[in-house]
């Protein structure tokens, strides 16, 4: 008799058991929809959260110029996403605006600024670019606070390097290697003469062809090929190939 007592009992526990893990296995698996926590202070936040099954755990602080000290500046899950119950939303409390002295970033390129002002805490709210013979393409050329100057979010200005010239190409022929030298220098161009008479600027010889031909439109530093021959013959030399340079 007391063991079919027992075993009664027993199997009592077991069923107990198994609907509590059961429950449990149904209750963590069950989701809700996580609360916009941003701009709360962490004591509202985790009453919220405490309310739908939802745990708090703040991960760090950062700097920000609008949410006050304290409060919180963002949060992961993000609001409206899913989370399961008993799970923890990070997030992150402000600082407030940072006080200290707005680093340089001059001379960085965009990238590399943007990455340091972030790890300072700083936000960048936008970027200009400008043309700029003086500054390397993608290099910050100019920022707003200065350096020195009370840190806030900032603005850069960053440089798109020298602005491309173009124009057209002018009419060599005839011209003599000086003066073809003297027109190309003037132009920002490169001229290739053909071998043979690059190193002769005698009076004997002329350019005779060109390429690109006059009238076709050209950049500052780009190449010009051009063809010498004897100052009074109007036709090109045939069979020269054009190398660059003259001596």
């Amino acid at each position: 008799m007391k063991k079919k007592i027992l075993l009664f009992f027993l199997f009592i526990l077991l069923g107990i058991g198994s609907g509590f893990l059961t429950y449990k296995v149904i209750i963590l698996n069950k989701k809700v929809a996580v609360p916009d926590l941003k701009g709360q202070k962490p004591e509202a936040a985790l009453s919220e959260l405490t309310d739908i099954g939802l745990k708090l755990k703040v991960k760090g602080k950062n700097f920000d110029p609008v949410i006050p000290p304290g409060f919180i500046l963002t949060q992961e899950p993000a609001a409206g996403e899913s989370a399961r119950l008993d799970s923890s939303v990070k997030v992150v409390l402000s600082l407030g605006p940072s006080t200290a002295q707005m680093p340089s970033v001059l001379g960085k390129n965009l990238a590399d600024a943007v990455s340091f002002l972030e790890r300072a805490g700083l936000k960048v709210l936008k970027t200009i670019s400008v043309y700029s013979g003086n500054w390397p393409k993608g290099s910050v050329m100019a920022q707003d606070p200065n350096p020195g100057e009370k840190s806030g979010p900032v603005s850069l200005i960053v440089s798109n390097g020298p602005s491309e010239v173009s124009y057209y190409c002018p009419d060599f022929t005839g011209m003599s290697v000086a003066q073809a030298q003297n027109v190309t220098t003037a132009l920002g161009l490169a001229p290739v003469f053909n071998s043979g008479m690059g190193g002769n600027s005698g009076m004997d010889v002329a350019v005779s062809s060109q390429k690109p031909g006059p009238g076709a439109k050209i950049v500052a530093g780009q190449k010009v090929f051009l063809f010498l021959g004897p100052a009074d013959a109007n036709s090109p030399l045939n069979g020269k190939k054009p190398v660059e340079g003259t001596n």
